[in-house]
Formats: C-alpha cells, structure tokens, sequence
C-alpha cells in the first residue's frame, strides 16, 4: 500500500492504495528498487576516486564484495515476481550484517567504512520501500545498534545517515504517490472524453444515418406507398433490435472482416442500396477485433453517404491483403463532390478518419463531381497507437 509518510511502504501482501492498481504498482515496484543500488554504485565509485587507484588490496576486495550483490539484485528485480521480491530485503539485510561484521574484523579504513556505511544506507531505503517507514525505521535501529557495538564512537554519524536515507526513501513513496494519482486522473478524464466521443459516433453512425435515410425521397414512395411504407418499417424494426441487443449483451462470437462485410451489406440491400463485397483471391487476414471493427463502421459510414448523397444506388467494396495491413476501398459512379470546396462533416471526419487513425490506420477520400467517390481504408494487422 502506498501512503505519504506512513507506516506503508509500495508493496505489503494483499494490500495496495485505493484507486490505484496492483499491476500499476507491481510494475513501478522494480524502478523503485533500483534508486538505492544505483545509489550504492554512485557512492562506491566516488569512495575508490577518493582512495585512488593505488589504494589498498583489501579496499578493492570490499569493493568487489560490495558490487557482486548489487548487481545480483538489479538482475533478480527484473526478473521479479512478488514472492520473489520480498526476499529482496531480508537478502540484502543478511548480506549488510556481513558485510559490517567482515569490515570491522579485517581492516577499518575509513574508505571501507564508508562503502559499508553506503550499503546499509541502502538496506535501510530498500526496508522502506517495500516494507514501510516502519519497517525502515527498525533497521536503522538495528544497524545502528550494532555499529555501537563495533564502533561507539560512530553511532551517531552512522544515525544521522541512516535516518538521511529513511527520509528520502519517504519522500520517493510520497512523490511515486502522487504521481500515479496525477497519471490516472489524467487517465479518467481522456478516457471519459474518448467514451464521449465514441457514444456521438455511435449515435451518429446509427440512429442518425437511419432517421435521415428515412428523409430520403424515392420513386416508389408514389408509385407504390404501401411497399415504401413496409419497407420503413422493416427498415426501422432491423435497427431497434440491433440497438437493443447492443444495448442488452456484447456477442462473445469472433466475427471475420469478410463475415461483416457481408452482413453490411445484407443491411444496406434492405436500405435500398446494392454494395457488391469483392474479395481478392487468398485474401484472408488476421485482423485485430478493433481493427475489423473500424473498418465495419467506416465502410458503413460511406455506404450510408453514397445513399444519401450520389444519386445512385450501387456502389462496390473491394478488399485487398498488402504487406502488413489490409486495404479496403468503397466505390460509386454517383453524383460526386469536390473534396476542396466541401467542408468535411461529422461522418467523414469521425466515423470514417478518426477513426481509422485511432487503431493506426489511415484514410483517404477521393471524389470529382460527376465521376463518383472513392474511399480508400488502409488498416493495419498488427494494432498500433498513434503518436500525437
């Protein structure tokens, strides 16, 4: 659990910070972890630049004994499970035990002091990291404690370190703290406006596309009314149930693109528009659900304007396999438009680009008037997010 100053530390058991997730913390747990061996390692070369390189055999055998297990320890922390990581602290106290004892027995130079006095400097910070300022606290005693027994004279000194250490090892829970808070408030509120957007395209794409193809006078509204007034109704029956069972459960089915587009066009044939699917030969990709997904929607979005908009009623929609994506392209002969001089609406800029770029895609539309439209959707088959 992690806490401002209290008797937490990043990792206890079962126990982590309300609003922010285990796996957040599982994997900033091992960065954290790093900041007192990488301290460790800045302070034993500082104390051999300090020596010299003709210092004393025994200082550079400390400083090997002092190097091995840290670098041990970086290798197990990213390799890290969480069993395996609360050993991390009751190892690396066992060692510092040792490592104080041999220092004290075999030579006490003040550059050996200091490398012993570094490693339990970082003990005491890696104690309160995974353990808590608790935690943290009683090591420094302990360590301090035992120092007085080897060396009363520097107990104090020894004191003031440690408790230097335990400091700033509640300063990086407190700031690694808010942080994350800061990371997922900024989170939330992407995702609430990024849900946002997506219900104005659903809405857009649905209901809104179905109302204004209702608007859309056809011949047979004279010649035939009872026939158009079916077909309304059938129209309008088809949809409230595919909004119901949207609304009611998601299928758990995988549904192929070809499968879809298929099915798309089924909808469209009952909206009085023929979308012929021309499938290239060997042409099988294996899509990302997001990615079939925006392809679906976008070919609908410009199915549903060339409803609207071309005068006719054919269009064709060819799919084609290239290197690493699939390309798709929806074709009419209708009445077409100048891309220049037209204002993009919401359809083209949402329902088709935007949300071609969301899954790493990409999306052109291709239209002189009297020569028909061309929408070309290029999706990639390995679901990529984009930059900026």
């Amino acid at each position: 659990m992690l806490m401002l100053g209290g008797g937490v530390g990043i990792l206890t058991g079962r126990h982590q910070v309300p609003g922010i997730p285990a796996r957040l913390v599982q994997t900033t747990l091992p960065r954290l972890v790093l900041v007192p061996l990488v301290f460790r390692l800045v302070m034993l070369v500082q104390a051999l630049l300090s020596a010299g390189l003709d210092g004393p055999s025994v200082l550079w055998a400390f400083a090997l004994m002092h190097l091995v297990p840290n670098v041990a320890e970086a290798v197990w922390v990213f390799r890290w499970s969480p069993a395996g990581t609360r050993m991390v602290p009751v190892a690396d106290a066992g060692f510092a035990v040792l490592f104080v004892l041999a220092a004290a027995l075999i030579s006490p130079d003040l550059a050996i002091t200091s490398i012993t006095w570094t490693h339990l400097m970082g003990t005491v910070m890696i104690w309160a990291l995974l353990r808590g300022a608790l935690a943290g606290s009683l090591v420094a005693g302990v360590a301090v404690a035992l120092n007085t027994l080897l060396d009363p004279a520097s107990s104090l000194g020894l004191f003031l370190a440690l408790a230097t250490a335990l400091v700033a090892s509640l300063a990086i829970v407190g700031l690694v703290g808010a942080s994350m808070r800061f990371a997922l408030g900024f989170g939330e509120q992407q995702g609430r406006a990024a849900e946002r957007e997506r219900h104005r395209r659903d809405v857009h794409d649905t209901v809104l596309q179905v109302m204004e193809s209702f608007a859309i006078p056809a011949p047979a509204d004279e010649l035939d009314p009872a026939a158009s007034l079916d077909r309304l109704r059938r129209t309008a029956r088809a949809q409230a149930m595919r909004i119901r069972i949207s609304l009611e459960h998601e299928s758990t089915e995988r549904i192929g693109l070809h499968q879809r587009l298929r099915l798309l066009a089924a909808e469209m044939a009952a909206e009085g528009l023929r979308a012929e699917v021309v499938i290239q030969d060997d042409c099988a990709p294996e899509l990302p659900e997001e990615a079939a997904m925006a392809l679906h929607d976008s070919v609908r979005e410009a199915l549903r304007n060339t409803l609207k908009h071309s005068g006719t009623r054919r269009a064709v929609v060819s799919v084609e396999e290239i290197g690493g994506g699939v390309s798709l392209t929806v074709r009419d002969h209708g009445a077409g438009f100048d891309v220049g001089d037209r204002r993009r609406g919401f359809g083209l800029e949402n329902s088709i680009i935007a949300r071609m770029a969301e899954i790493g895609g990409f999306a052109r539309i291709e239209s002189t008037p009297g020569l028909g439209t061309r929408v070309v959707l290029l999706a990639p088959s390995v679901l990529r997010v984009p930059v900026g």
